[in-house]
C-alpha cells in the first residue's frame, strides 16, 4: 500500500508526517511479524486414556505438547495478555477448571467444586472466567475472578447453556442451548439479563466464537448430515456456510485480527486443525500428524498486553488463594 504526502505540506508538518508515517510503518511491520508467529493452542490425544493441550505455530511448523496428564486435559483457552491458558481437566476425577502458565507449567485448579465445571473462557480485559457448571442440577454459565473467587450464575434453565463466548468489550456472552428446538447461539448481557436468541435454525448450533470486531459470530451447526462452520451477525442476519464441505468441520476460532478462522476438520480422516479466510477460501492444514487434533484456541497478538505489574499481581493472587 502506497501513502502519498501533501505535496502543499508547510516544510514542518512535512518532516512530522514523514515521522508519523515511518512509524505508522514500524508498527505495521512489528504487528505482521507478530501475528505470522502467532499460536494455536489444541487438544490432541485419545479421550481414553485423556487427552492433553498442545500449540501450533499459526505457520503450523511446530508443534509442542504443553500438558501430558494421565486424567487428560482439554478446551484451551488464552488470557487476552496470552501469559496464560485456562483449560478444563480431571485430574481431580471430575471436570474442574484450572490455570497454568502459557509454557505448559504450574497448573493451578481454580474452581475446586464436587460438581463438573468446564468450557472456560477468559473475559477480554482478563479479570474474569466464564466457564459452564452442574452445580445447580442442570449446566448453566457462571463466571468468577480470574483467581476463582466469587463465582456467580448467570442463567439458570432447566435445559443446558453451553460453550460461552465473550463479545470482544466484554459486555455480553454468547452460548448455545436446546432451549427451544434443536440448539440454538444465545446472547446475553455479561450480568445475565437480555437474553436474545441469534440462530434459529431447528437443528444443532454450536460452539459460538466472536469476531475481534463483535459483529459476527462463528459458530458450528449441524444441518442434517455432516458438521460446518458458519458465521452470522450478532443480530442474526448474514448467515452464511463457510466450509460446506463433505466432512465434519468444527471448533471455529478467530484469529486476532478477524482475518482468519482455525477449525478442526475431519476432511483427511482424523480431525485436524486448518485455518482459512475469514470468508471460507484458502483453507490450509496447520496439524494433520496427530491422531485427534481439535479445539483450537488462538493465540493473542503480541501486542494486544496488559501491563506487566497488572500481570504479576494477578498470578500472585492466583497463587495465594489456592495455596490456602
Amino acid at each position: 500500500m502506497r501513502i502519498r504526502l501533501g505535496l502543499l505540506t508547510p516544510p514542518n508538518d512535512q518532516r512530522k508526517n514523514l515521522l508519523f508515517f515511518f512509524l505508522l510503518g514500524m508498527l505495521a511491520v512489528i504487528s505482521t511479524t507478530r501475528v505470522a508467529g502467532a499460536q494455536i493452542a489444541f487438544t490432541s490425544g485419545d479421550w481414553i486414556p485423556g487427552p492433553n493441550i498442545y500449540i501450533v505455530d499459526s505457520e503450523g511448523k511446530k508443534v509442542r505438547q504443553l500438558t501430558d496428564h494421565e486424567r487428560g486435559d482439554w478446551s484451551p483457552t488464552w488470557s487476552p495478555d496470552g501469559r496464560w491458558i485456562a483449560f478444563e481437566s480431571e485430574r481431580v476425577g471430575h471436570p474442574e477448571i484450572y490455570v497454568m502458565e502459557a509454557n505448559g507449567r504450574n497448573p493451578i485448579n481454580l474452581t475446586q467444586h464436587p460438581a463438573p465445571d468446564r468450557s472456560p473462557a477468559w473475559s477480554p480485559d482478563g479479570r474474569q472466567i466464564a466457564f459452564i457448571s452442574l452445580r445447580d442440577g442442570s449446566f448453566d454459565i457462571y463466571v468468577m475472578n480470574a483467581d476463582g473467587t466469587n463465582p456467580i450464575q448467570l442463567t439458570d434453565h432447566p435445559r443446558p447453556d453451553i460453550d460461552p463466548t465473550w463479545s470482544p468489550d466484554g459486555t455480553r456472552i454468547a452460548f448455545e442451548s436446546p432451549r427451544i428446538s434443536g440448539s440454538d447461539i444465545f446472547v446475553i448481557n455479561a450480568d445475565g439479563t437480555d437474553l436474545k436468541r441469534v440462530t434459529d435454525a431447528r437443528q444443532w448450533d454450536s460452539e459460538p466464537a466472536w469476531s475481534p470486531d463483535g459483529t459476527q459470530i462463528a459458530f458450528a451447526s449441524w444441518r442434517g448430515s455432516i458438521w460446518d462452520v458458519y458465521i452470522i451477525d450478532v443480530d442474526g442476519k448474514g448467515e452464511t456456510n463457510l466450509t460446506n464441505s463433505k466432512s465434519n468441520d468444527k471448533h471455529p476460532t478467530w484469529s486476532p485480527d478477524g482475518q482468519q478462522i482455525a477449525y478442526s476438520s475431519q476432511r483427511d480422516g482424523l480431525y485436524g486443525i486448518y485455518v482459512m479466510n475469514a470468508d471460507g477460501s484458502d483453507s490450509v492444514a496447520l496439524v494433520e500428524n496427530l491422531k485427534v487434533a481439535i479445539e483450537p484456541a488462538w493465540a493473542p497478538t503480541s501486542l494486544a498486553v496488559s501491563p506487566q505489574n497488572r500481570v504479576v499481581t494477578l498470578w500472585g493472587s492466583i497463587k495465594k488463594h489456592k495455596s490456602r
